[in-house]
């Protein structure tokens, strides 16, 4: 099924944007992964593809506010760094919205590799214009390729959740009857 910006549905909105800030603060909490690879995985480049073709672009800039802001406060990022990377994803992915075929897997796959791949590289690139100066090494390839991993692999889980709960939360329309319902129909021999 070929999703067309249907109207928001509150619900799966409201859903998607508890989802975000659950994950912001178990990224923040939950540091085994982190601890045994040495990076920690960013779903929201993922997310932020999702909303991108999914929702009207003030909302698409509103998640990234919102993702962006709580993320920033929890990590030692400059505040606005977060905001400024997941704003560029959103506006890219819903700038070729029409050109993509966003009911494909490998789309979803390609776009969550290449937002996950694009959103650190944005980040260290405000970092550096604001002054401060994050440490990268010949090991920060390895985080860098295990982020954009991570980050291709869990963005059609999120398309596949989402639009589900999106599919569960709407009004289905019943399909017209062939039968009109002032019809009469004649009983007995004629």
């Amino acid at each position: 099924m070929n999703r067309e910006l249907q109207p928001t549905n509150r619900v799966a909105l409201t859903v998607f944007l508890v989802a975000g800030y659950a994950l912001i603060f178990a990224e923040s909490r939950f540091t085994a992964f982190r601890d045994f690879t040495g990076t920690q995985i960013d779903f929201l480049p993922g997310m932020m593809v999702y909303a991108s073709l999914a929702f009207r672009l003030d909302i698409v800039i509103a998640c990234a506010c919102l993702f962006g802001l709580l993320f920033d406060s929890l990590s030692a990022n400059v505040l606005g760094t977060t905001f400024c990377s997941l704003s560029v994803i959103g506006l890219g992915a819903s700038r070729f919205r029409e050109y993509l075929l966003s009911d494909q897997f490998t789309t979803h796959w390609v776009l969550g590799l290449a937002a996950s791949a694009l959103a650190p590289g944005i980040s260290v690139g405000i970092l550096n214009l604001a002054g401060a100066e994050p440490l990268i090494g010949l090991g920060s390839l390895w985080h860098w390729a295990l982020m954009t991993a991570g980050g291709g692999f869990v963005t059609p889980v999120w398309f596949k959740l989402f639009n589900r709960l999106d599919d569960a939360s709407r009004y289905k329309e019943m399909p017209e009857s062939t039968f009109r319902p002032d019809r009469e129909i004649a009983r007995g021999r004629r």
